[in-house]
């Protein structure tokens, strides 16, 4: 009985083998991505989008940036995806006089960043 069911369990382990790939991504698509809570009325560098207080979920990808609240895309603006010395301890980003300039995702040795070459 054992060795009618060998063949079986090789199909079945070369099948779960194969599938690895598909469930264990890393990422490899280049995209990033982040949760971000504004308290206050926040343009986002060198364009005219002006996000309103609340909570966003951030998704850059090449150089496009999407951030989607409720679960729909409220903009898309142009970013960079920026290499940091080091993986980010926590997810933080950076606002000067009422301006997103970058997002660092907790983890990642990337950032976004919304420079003013864009």
């Amino acid at each position: 009985m054992t060795r009618r069911l060998l063949p079986f369990f090789i199909a079945i382990a070369v099948i779960a083998v194969l599938t690895i790939p598909s469930w264990a991504k890393d990422n490899s698509s280049g995209a990033l991505s982040a949760r971000i809570s504004l308290d206050s009325t926040t343009t986002i560098n060198n364009t005219s989008t002006t996000l309103e207080p609340g909570e966003y979920r951030v998704v850059a990808e090449q150089n496009q940036a999407k951030f989607e609240k409720d679960g729909k895309v409220v903009a898309e603006v142009p970013c960079t995806l920026k290499t940091l010395p080091g993986k980010a301890a926590h997810t933080e980003f950076s606002i000067d006089q009422g301006r997103l300039l970058e997002i660092q995702v907790s983890g990642k040795t990337e950032a976004i960043e919304f420079s003013s070459g864009n």
